[in-house]
């Protein structure tokens, strides 16, 4: 059986068990919005209710949790993409520095063999 979920503890959400009403159509969560002693909790009702649906109505009661993903996760989210966009930006300047630094070592070696093997001749002349 589905479960619905509506805000619950800190990083959690409350989860409910999907019902179905006796027109077997699944049931809408409402609710209690009068001055009753029940107002604010939670209840099944036909989701054509007054619409000639049928008068099923059960209270709907939570059956654990499950973790959110909300507001301030998707907002880490973005900050960790926008990090992440600087950080191949930064990675990329310094593979192109590593790349030119690659480049020069290569540029010495062939100078200090050019002059090693420059040296080794005037010697070996005299």
């Amino acid at each position: 059986m589905s479960s619905s979920s509506i805000g619950g503890r800190e990083g959690q959400m409350l989860r409910f068990m999907s019902k179905k009403c006796c027109c077997g159509k699944k049931a809408a969560i409402r609710i209690v919005e009068s001055k009753k002693p029940s107002k604010g909790r939670l209840y099944y009702v036909c989701e054509k209710a007054g619409l000639g649906g049928c008068d099923f109505r059960a209270w709907c009661n939570p059956v654990g949790y499950t973790p959110t993903y909300g507001r301030d996760e998707i907002d880490d989210e973005k900050a960790r993409v926008e990090e992440g966009v600087h950080f191949d930006g930064r990675l990329m300047k310094l593979e192109m520095k590593m790349e030119a630094l690659n480049m020069m070592k290569k540029t010495s070696t062939v100078v200090l063999l050019v002059c090693f093997i420059s040296t080794m001749l005037m010697f070996s002349m005299k």
